[in-house]
């Protein structure tokens, strides 16, 4: 269809493309044989593709691991407005924004320079910690409190205090804020001990990594994934139970079940392999549901739905070796043929 476009200098481009076809049109667009070109986010994310004018045609982008639609995030914004006007190019740029009245006054700040961008470490900070335990980065607490030193985090609490729970008080006594960086070392390794990642020694503060830490690291599993696997997988395990502990991976904790996604999930149900037992409602049931269409090559038809199933079956790869590598470490041969047959 897009052939028919080109002799008016119109083009689109998307992942759908064939890769001939997509660099064909980065090719005229350069040379601007083509003066409008209408792409998906991902051209203006990952291709140098300079132009005079930059349309964004709003700003909710579907999020599959948050599972819902979200706001551009400022980042992706300055990205895709930063190819209008390149100085190779053009003299001036110009880049317009249509999105939502209720919107407006946050990307109008953000083209302000008036929103400072924070750092979302300390939500990741227990996964990001065995990393560093794993590569041997950091063996105690306070070379882990050393190494808080050169991330964005550490940037942003002195700027900051109380956004990161520090209060002023501290910050007069404490300026390089050490105290308030081992309490978050020393809680993040109590978790990874409790998960069984590592070994915390409370009294000399030393770390020592385990199998599963560095299954987990190998595979950025989180840290309560790799504590349910521990709990749930057994010797015995068959392909109804695999499938329902896969499903219960905490990478998938945001995916809900729409009220309008019901009607097909249960279509869905009655052609997968493996029978499924659960209810509709269930979260886990809709991530067996769509692993099992992915497997099966079923068609989908909510844009959604086939969303959430390309977010599920790009993380099934390295979950599925993860699980594959635990009981091959515990020595459960079953269980062991049943998950290298699925990774």
């Amino acid at each position: 269809m897009y052939y028919n476009l080109l002799p008016y200098s119109f083009a689109i481009h998307h992942a759908g493309m064939s890769r001939a076809d997509r660099e064909l049109v980065e090719d005229l667009f350069r040379k601007r044989h083509i003066q409008v070109l209408v792409s998906t986010a991902t051209l203006a994310w990952g291709v140098n593709l300079p132009a005079h004018t930059v349309i964004i045609k709003g700003t909710q982008i579907y999020n599959p691991e948050k599972g819902r639609w979200t706001e551009l995030s400022a980042l992706d914004v300055m990205q895709m407005l930063g190819r209008a006007g390149r100085p190779q190019y053009d003299k001036i740029g110009q880049g317009i924004l249509i999105t939502n009245h209720n919107e407006l006054q946050y990307y109008l700040s953000l083209m302000n320079q008036q929103l400072p961008i924070e750092s979302q470490m300390i939500s990741k900070l227990i996964d990001n910690l065995n990393a560093e335990i794993v590569l041997g980065t950091v063996q105690n607490i306070h070379e882990a409190a050393e190494w808080l030193c050169y991330t964005y985090l550490y940037i942003r609490m002195k700027k900051q205090p109380q956004l990161y729970g520090v209060s002023n008080e501290s910050l007069l006594t404490d300026n390089t804020l050490l105290q308030r960086r081992l309490d978050l070392i020393h809680s993040a390794a109590i978790q990874l001990d409790k998960s069984h990642l590592i070994h915390y020694d409370r009294k000399t503060g030393n770390f020592q990594m385990t199998d599963h830490g560095r299954i987990a690291s190998h595979y950025y599993c989180s840290h309560e994934t790799i504590a349910m696997y521990n709990k749930l997988l057994q010797p015995t395990l068959n392909d109804i139970e695999l499938f329902r502990i896969f499903s219960l991976s905490s990478e998938f904790r945001h995916i809900i079940v729409r009220e309008e996604e019901k009607f097909e999930l249960k279509k869905l149900i009655e052609h997968v392999p493996i029978p499924i037992k659960e209810n509709i409602d269930e979260p886990s049931t809709k991530i067996n549901v769509l692993l099992q269409a992915y497997i099966s090559q079923l068609k989908l038809d909510g844009l959604a739905l086939m969303a959430d199933m390309i977010y599920i079956t790009q993380n099934a790869g390295r979950l599925i070796r993860a699980i594959f590598e635990i009981v091959l470490q515990k020595q459960w041969a079953r269980c062991v043929d049943k998950t290298l047959n699925l990774a």
